[in-house]
């Protein structure tokens, strides 16, 4: 009878052992690749970009020869010739992102409202509104700066214009914001639509009983349901503002004024072509624009307790509506 026992426990065992094994190899062959990729491309870069930002790296191997401790982080706050052009490049960003950020989130939200309402063919005009965002950035770029061209673009030719819109910084700028826009707001649009469906319609009639106009219904109903989603647009877009790159180069390269048309991470991009520890400086700029993307962030974290905020108002005044 023991033997017998000690039999069904090993079967028993054995059984457990083979189940965890096949569970963890299934685990490994799904989450194997996206960890490798994950450390391959975002740990070692972020790890190696570190090293760097403490080291006089000039590019010739792949690790750094000379340690210089913080000299680079001191040198972007203290060197005069870097530290104006790098934080006025963060400064510019700062700037452009404060304008273009509420638009990007005021334009997607009209729209969504207009879709949400369903009018004739309105999936078609979702998938038209979304489509400038699947494009390639390059691609589109280069058929703006053909649009706006100033000796053969459509644009002056149809309207009788003689202006070259990328001569001046304020032009180029506005050019900028108008392809970030186009390019930009499918996104958020498709986010906003989403929360726009799951604002619950019972409150909607219930709002309308009470006498509630349109605007009423609006500030009261629809935006506690979607304060979700609007911090998220709100925050993913500033962030991915301050790291503008690919706009600006793609249209302002040949912009006269260039100090005024660089970005931050553009500014990046410069000191990599600079002198023997341009390296090191280049990092230490980097480091220095993720700890404020990074401190970006930690509001969107201390924010997102108030995030549920809208659905308890929403609930909230459903309960009051159904006690009267």
């Amino acid at each position: 009878m023991a033997k017998e026992t000690t039999l069904v426990e090993y079967a028993s065992r054995r059984e457990r052992l083979s189940r965890g094994f096949s569970s963890a190899f299934a685990v490994l062959a799904f989450l194997g690749p996206y960890a490798l990729c994950f450390a391959l491309f975002f740990v070692f870069p972020l790890v190696l970009g570190i090293v760097m930002s403490m080291s006089g790296f000039d590019g010739k191997g792949m690790f750094p020869t000379s340690f210089v401790g913080f000299d680079n982080f001191v040198a972007v706050f203290t060197n005069p010739v870097l530290s104006r052009d790098f934080w006025s490049a963060v400064w510019t960003t700062f700037k452009f992102a404060l304008v273009i950020v509420p638009l990007s989130i005021l334009i997607p939200l009209g729209l969504a409202l207009l879709i949400n309402m369903k009018p004739p063919l309105y999936k078609v005009f979702r998938a038209c509104i979304y489509l400038p965002g699947i494009f390639p950035l390059t691609a589109t770029g280069l058929i703006l700066l053909k649009m706006f061209d100033f000796q053969s673009g459509w644009i002056n030719a149809f309207f009788g214009l003689s202006l070259d819109w990328f001569a001046t910084p304020t032009l180029a700028w506005f050019m900028i914001g108008l392809f970030c826009l186009w390019c930009g707001i499918g996104g958020n649009f498709i986010i906003l639509c989403a929360g726009l469906e799951n604002v619950p319609h019972s409150l909607y009639e219930a709002s309308t009983v009470d006498g509630a106009g349109a605007f009423r219904r609006f500030f009261h109903v629809t935006l506690p349901g979607i304060k979700d989603q609007l911090f998220l647009c709100l925050f993913t877009t500033f962030i991915s503002y301050m790291n503008l790159y690919g706009q600006v180069y793609i249209l302002a390269s040949n912009t006269p004024d260039q100090d005024a048309m660089k970005s931050a991470v553009y500014r990046i991009q410069d000191m990599l072509l600079g002198s023997s520890r341009g390296y090191g400086f280049a990092a230490a700029m980097g480091i220095c624009l993720g700890l404020i993307i990074v401190v970006i962030a930690i509001i969107q974290l201390l924010c997102n307790k108030e995030r549920k905020g809208g659905s308890r108002r929403a609930q909230g005044y459903a309960a009051w509506k159904a006690s009267r």
